[in-house]
Formats: C-alpha cells, structure tokens, sequence
C-alpha cells in the first residue's frame, strides 16, 4: 500500500501531496466526484466507508522521506466523517506525520468535531480547511446530507484562527454566487486564503454567469486583502478583464 501521494489534474493545483485515510465517505454529497475515481458504486461509497487495513503502518514508513513538505487529508474521502470518531485513524495519521516534520493541510465538512485534533496542528505552520457551500441549513442537506452544518464549519474555522492555526476556505463548487459571495463576507474575517472553483458536471451550471461571479469574488477578497486561489476552470472566465 502507498498512502501519500502526488494529486494529479484539478486535485494537483490544491497540494502536491496528498493521503487519503478511509475508503468510502458517508456526508453523501451528491455530486462526489470520488466513487467514480475510486471506481466504487455511490451506495457502497457512501454507506459503508471502510479502514484501509495496514494504512497506518504504511504511513509510518512512507513519511520521514516527505520530511519538510506538506500533506493534504483528504481528496476522496473526509478526515472527519463520522467513521472517525470511532477510529480516530485522522488523529493516529496526524501524529505520525507531525512526527516527521511533515506541515498538515486539512480539508473537511466534518465541522466541530475536527477541532478535537487542534491540539496537534501546529500554529503558524499547518492548515485547517473547510469546504463551504451554502450559508443555511436547508440547501446544504439538499447537496451534502450528511455533512456538518454550515455554521458548524464556520465555527470550527473560527476556532482555529484563534488558535493560531492557518485556516482556508475552498469555495467549490460554487452552485450559487451569491451564496458563495456571502460566505466570503461571513468568514473573511477569521480565514487566511480562499480557493475557489466553478459548478461542473451539471446542466444548471451552464446557467450561471461564471465571468460576473468570478470578477465580483476577486473585487470582494482584494476588498479585504485576502489571499485566493481561482482555480483554472474558472480562471479563464478572468482573462480579457
């Protein structure tokens, strides 16, 4: 088993190395590009997420060669599903890679209860990120059912800023501008960068004026002298401006 590894393609311009902990995530998000990647039905995917035996000792022996760089948990998984809180293979995967001088980048929708493994981030140094998509409730269990709420992702990256951890937001897909806008207006204040992605792989995105969308993004995170990220599907939509 190999646990890190080099992303490739849109996964590639978020973290040059990445491990993924479980096989398998329950937050349901409707439009998971994983199971397909992993090659899973979306029902085996979704309802039963599994250990990946020997992960942790794999882990152990791939990571003093990574000394030095950063890792990203997770690509085609959650760190923080609710799997973990009974197995905890996300605080068991932090130590070894903090044992080995290894910056962890952190990417969840787990919510609250990620901030049970803080204590192990190092301020200044590691990351801790949500994926946010919607500000309320209803339409958020409508794409993620699963998921912790919004407010509770809100919460969680508050409480890693006042830790002195590096917080990140990755604002993708973007299903609804002015959703997307308001977030960065709700959270600018306690997050250090911003990622930001388009809608892909649905009909009601090509509805959506994605030149408009990104021109008023990029105006609002300059606005408050945030660091961003556009990624390059949505980039193009800013040349000529």
């Amino acid at each position: 088993m190999k646990v890190i590894y080099e992303p490739k393609g849109k996964a590639r311009e978020y973290c040059d190395l990445a491990a993924n902990l479980y096989r398998g995530c329950e937050h349901g998000c409707v439009d998971c590009y994983a199971p397909a990647v992993l090659r899973m039905k979306r029902d085996e995917f979704n309802n039963h997420p599994a250990l990946r035996p020997g992960l942790l000792d794999a882990l152990g022996k791939e990571a003093p060669q990574y000394s030095g760089r950063e890792v990203h948990l997770c690509f085609t998984t959650d760190p923080y599903q609710p799997i973990d809180k009974k197995h905890q293979i996300t605080r068991k995967a932090i130590k070894i890679l903090k044992a080995n001088n290894i910056t962890v980048r952190i990417l969840t929708k787990g919510g609250l209860r990620s901030t049970r493994d803080f204590d192990l981030l190092e301020p200044g140094r590691d990351w801790y990120g949500a994926t946010l998509t919607f500000t309320g409730i209803t339409r958020s269990v409508e794409f993620e059912p699963l998921a912790a709420p919004p407010l509770g992702r809100i919460e969680a990256l508050k409480v890693a800023h006042e830790l002195g951890i590096r917080t990140w937001v990755s604002l993708e897909p973007v299903r609804d501008p002015e959703e997307a806008l308001k977030l960065i207006e709700m959270t600018h204040s306690f997050v250090d960068v911003f990622k930001v992605g388009k809608w892909n792989y649905d009909p009601r995105a090509k509805e959506i004026d994605w030149r408009d969308f990104v021109s008023r993004a990029v105006e609002l995170m300059e606005k408050y002298g945030k660091e961003y990220y556009i990624k390059d599907d949505l980039r193009v939509y800013l040349e000529g401006k």
